[in-house]
């Protein structure tokens, strides 16, 4: 695909996604995205309900944290503990594309692909063919109706019953050191928010094995071996870094989230009740290290990252901040740049060879981390072509603190909630 041809086509997509975001009421648009759909082809899908434990201590855990890496003036909806709805995937031999699932129950699914892994990694969503693996991909609650913090807690949830099944799982006990936190665009967030959680609770307790009450027991929450994102949004609940308005041209992601203007289509869902300005949470969370990974200070005790990022996606800049940001810290840090890539590009160009490229690179990252090896930050752009040239992770962007700090905080203060009737700021500046 020529570089004219790649232009082209992510016009037609951010077009037609543009479209159909601005004329469909929110609660709908999660309607057709979430559906539980038949898997086909080569593929396993077993689907589980992790059960919500009866102790509070995980939501304390995040209430916790929230108050102790916050600034004292932030407003949130405490969460009640539920079920958590979620599918374990691996990859199916021997089939073809169009193959539907077998008419047998979900446990007997989750035996047959286990008894197709390769390896003891388990992933919270990835591509588990390429590991060897096998991947957890969460159904956690969604917002506006769910707003911060639960999804957090549907994660944290879902990464305790990993390692500390109920004899009713499927599943045996997974060690943390074969887990790694993976997700693409807004899950990468969450990924990096639960790694905060486990921090806040090491420096709270005094240790790096904190505890807490969990289905009847006193359990360890420990370190995952590795966090491996793609595309990772973490700068998309204010849109404030440069590359937010640089890039439009080149990404497939529309110019502003519609649904913070007048004439914007509601339901039930949105506008919320009381009124908000966010989609995810109160505007007073919106700098809180636990919606923002760039308003995180301190990564010391993180585990390794990979991160693969377009050179043309809109939240570029706020990867490369949170990137160079860890990596100073002392944190092994991957960093794979690809030439003119829009966000999300492997799932929407899925034959093009800078994103075959980034599966490749993308899993062997995780593999490296479940396998404990020795990880040494280092950071290449890929060029078009496929010539790759080195860059230093440490050096990824010239923005300071104090300059990314001004214009969140400067964004922060414009919003408004948002009714149905009057705009909020709009979201570049």
């Amino acid at each position: 695909m020529s570089e004219g041809d790649l232009s082209d086509a992510i016009k037609i997509i951010r077009t037609f996604v543009t479209a159909r975001i601005l004329g469909t009421p929110v609660g709908t648009l999660q309607h057709e995205t979430s559906a539980d759909r038949e898997a086909r082809g080569p593929c396993w899908v077993s689907r589980v309900v992790l059960p919500a434990p009866i102790e509070k201590d995980a939501l304390d855990i995040i209430l916790d944290a929230v108050k102790g890496l916050g600034v004292g003036n932030e407003r949130y909806t405490t969460p009640v503990i539920e079920n958590v709805r979620a599918q374990w995937t691996g990859y199916r031999a021997g089939v073809q594309n169009d193959e539907p699932e077998p008419k047998i129950s979900e446990v007997e699914k989750f035996h047959r692909l286990q008894g197709e892994v390769e390896n003891p990694i388990t992933i919270l969503y990835l591509h588990a063919r390429l590991t060897g693996g096998r991947c957890l991909s969460l159904q956690y609650r969604l917002a506006p109706q769910n707003p911060f913090p639960a999804a957090l807690l549907d994660c944290l949830i879902a990464y305790l019953t990993l390692l500390y099944p109920l004899p009713c799982s499927p599943n045996a006990s997974v060690p943390a050191r074969d887990v790694v936190f993976a997700g693409d665009s807004s899950g990468a967030g969450l990924a990096l928010s639960l790694v905060q959680v486990i921090l806040n609770a090491r420096r709270r307790q005094g240790t790096e094995q904190p505890t807490l009450e969990f289905h009847g027991r006193k359990v360890v929450l420990p370190m995952p071996a590795g966090l491996a994102f793609q595309s990772p949004s973490l700068d998309t609940q204010l849109n404030t870094m440069p590359s937010w308005a640089a890039n439009f041209e080149y990404d497939t992601v529309p110019l502003d989230p519609p649904g913070y203007d007048a004439g914007f289509p509601t339901d039930e869902v949105w506008p919320s009740n009381p009124a908000r300005g966010n989609y995810y949470c109160e505007t007073s969370m919106l700098y809180h290290p636990l919606v923002c990974a760039m308003a995180a200070k301190n990564w010391h005790g993180c585990p390794p990252i990979y991160m693969a990022v377009g050179s043309k996606e809109r939240v570029v800049d706020g990867a490369k901040y949170v990137a160079q940001q860890v990596a100073i810290q002392g944190v092994p840090t991957l960093w794979d740049e690809y030439e003119l890539m829009s966000h999300n590009w492997p799932m929407g160009f899925p034959n093009h060879a800078l994103s075959e490229k980034c599966y490749h690179s993308w899993a062997k990252a995780c593999s490296y981390f479940a396998d404990g090896r020795n990880i040494q930050t280092h950071g290449t752009f890929t060029a078009l072509d496929s010539q790759v040239r080195e860059l230093e992770v440490t050096k990824l962007t010239t923005m300071s603190k104090e300059e990314v700090g001004r214009l969140m905080r400067c964004k922060q203060s414009s919003i408004r909630p948002f009714t149905g009737q009057t705009p909020v700021a709009k979201y570049h500046l």
